[in-house]
């Protein structure tokens, strides 16, 4: 189950608007083909951020 918990709140100490946000996801897997190994590492990294990216900006979307 996909779920995002968010505390927003004015930090009257700074006078800033802080987030504290935990993140939970089921399993996800990606496939990436790539003719160099060397390319493995980063096109893995490219995608889960695309992915949770993508989750974090709809959960969010009431929220700001």
């Amino acid at each position: 189950m996909t779920k995002i918990e968010l505390d927003t709140h004015k930090n009257g100490e700074l006078g800033l608007w802080e987030v504290q946000a935990t993140l939970t996801l089921p399993p996800i897997t990606v496939t990436r083909f790539k003719k160099d190994k060397d390319d493995l590492q980063y096109e893995l990294r490219r995608a889960f951020s695309e992915i949770v990216e993508e989750v974090v900006q709809k959960m969010t979307e009431d929220e700001f």
